[in-house]
């Protein structure tokens, strides 16, 4: 299955779990939306964005916005971290 934008389910969910790691490894707890999408076309950032909402229904990840078009950051729920993409 692939979003509107056209990427995988999988992939996003995958390339999603990979960063929630690096960032633990870092002492960090969750991501930056706005970060994620530097560099990333229109088409890109838009199945992006739409998958976080798909993750975020299907509780995967906890998603908070402090400010109307603020930043969006997002943190990993636990049944992200144990899937196997």
């Amino acid at each position: 299955m692939r979003t509107p934008g056209g990427l995988p389910v999988q992939a996003v969910s995958k390339y999603l779990q990979t960063a929630f790691v690096k960032e633990t490894d870092c002492g960090r707890n969750s991501l930056s939306l706005d970060k994620l999408l530097i560099g990333k076309t229109r088409k890109e950032a838009s199945s992006m964005f739409f998958e976080t909402l798909v993750l975020k229904t299907r509780d995967y990840i906890h998603v908070e916005q402090r400010n109307p078009c603020g930043d969006i950051t997002m943190r990993p729920r636990t049944r992200l971290m144990k899937s196997d993409f």
